[in-house]
């Protein structure tokens, strides 16, 4: 008796169970209703092979990914079978297909090779195609301030026009209000949608917002509850179609990175964002606060297998330093501490400008933007410029180009 899972299109599905049914050798023992279950059902090695429909809820190309990874024989059901082979899905039939052509299908499937799932990482590209690198802001907890460092960073870094800024912050994306932009549609959550489809490269344009000369934007999810829509390998792909488009592209994410370990639940993973764009990073900003608990939180991330991981292509920035928090000699004291508990020798120190950072805040602005000649400003300027990928110059432009709204749906 061959067992199969149904995990079809919703108009599809009585008459595909209907039709296997009717077939002696087949039947049907699950029908998920998205794709966690459907996951959790192959995890628990339910299932001789799962007839998967292209609409099915949630599925992509990670889902089909990690189905493989879990040795399951995945039969797809679609009447354009180009995408699902796109997923590494070898057989597929039609969702009208007679009962005896689909159970020969499932026969066939039953008795395949399980073939073995596609890496995880993304396919490198092609050498002599652009691509531009891709620069994380990541940090510690407690307000750090890494969307205002990545906001700042790719404003300046935006100089020629073609620098990006991504809100990958799966847990408070912020860009989009710090930024005043009117219109918080989640453009990543879209992009994520046509990379799943396997048409990102030909709607990048119309989910990028241009907020002017120097800056654009792919806004984060509007609401926290979303978080299931950015899977890791799409935001890859994702990640990979805007390098080849921009010449540098700089990525705001959550602290969160766990569960990062082999112990965690793999069906409810909302931070494997974060680590999709850690590993696919050329360049990892790690922010942390100038603060003894900031401190205290930086020497821990980098003792970490991910900040080790990190370790050797980042650059630290400590923001906020000021002497109230840590005492008279507020730099010096900062630079012993990490070189004593982190074995830190180059560090970045961002001085502490709550009436700039304020200032841009209320404007809808970057602090570059807003007050280009700030001490906060310089410095993020210096910081810009040591980056992979920089040719701009330390001291940010004053003055600020008209800006230009657009309103995407």
């Amino acid at each position: 008796m061959i067992e199969v899972v149904a995990a079809v299109d919703v108009e599809f599905e009585s008459a595909i169970v209907a039709k296997l049914a009717a077939t002696p050798d087949i039947e049907v023992v699950r029908r998920p209703a998205d794709d966690v279950e459907l996951l959790a059902t192959a995890a628990a090695g339910i299932g001789s092979v799962i007839v998967l429909g292209r609409y099915f809820t949630g599925v992509d190309s990670e889902v089909v990914r990690r189905l493989q990874g879990l040795g399951a024989r995945v039969l797809g059901l679609a009447a354009d079978p180009e995408v699902l082979s796109s997923w590494g899905i070898a057989a597929c039939v039609s969702p009208w297909a007679g009962s005896e052509e689909l159970a020969a299908a499932v026969r066939d499937c039953a008795a395949s090779t399980v073939a073995a799932p596609p890496p995880e990482a993304s396919p490198e590209p092609n050498a002599e195609a652009h691509r531009g690198p891709i620069i994380a802001v990541w940090g510690t907890g407690g307000a750090p301030g890494r969307s205002t460092i990545a906001g700042a960073l790719a404003h300046i870094l935006g100089d020629d026009g073609r620098s990006v800024l991504v809100d990958a912050d799966t847990v408070g994306a912020s860009q989009a209000a710090m930024l005043g932009l009117l219109d918080d549609t989640p453009q990543l959550a879209a992009l994520c949608r046509a990379a799943a489809s396997g048409a990102v490269g030909g709607v990048l344009s119309r989910h990028v917002s241009l907020v002017d000369e120097r800056l654009s934007v792919v806004t984060g999810l509007s609401r926290a509850e979303r978080w299931p829509e950015i899977k890791p390998a799409v935001l890859a792909e994702v990640l990979t179609a805007l390098s080849a488009e921009y010449r540098r592209v700089v990525v705001d994410v959550s602290d969160r990175i766990d569960p990062d370990d082999d112990y965690a639940d793999p069906h409810y993973d909302r931070h494997a964002a974060t680590r999709a764009v850690l590993d696919c990073a050329d360049h990892v900003v790690v922010a942390a606060a100038a603060d003894p608990l900031g401190l205290q939180r930086l020497v821990r991330l980098l003792e970490t297998p991910r900040g080790l991981a990190v370790r050797d292509d980042c650059t630290v920035v400590v923001n906020k330093v000021r002497a109230t928090a840590v005492g008279q000699g507020a730099e010096e004291r900062i630079r012993s501490t990490l070189l004593r508990f982190a074995g830190l020798e180059q560090v970045v120190l961002l001085p502490d400008e709550r009436a700039v950072t304020d200032a841009a805040l209320l404007a809808g602005r970057t602090v570059p933007e807003s007050a280009p000649r700030s001490a906060l400003a310089l410095a993020l300027g210096e910081l810009a410029g040591n980056l992979p990928g920089a040719s701009v110059p330390t001291r940010p432009r004053a003055g600020r180009p008209k800006r230009r709204w657009r309103m995407w749906v």
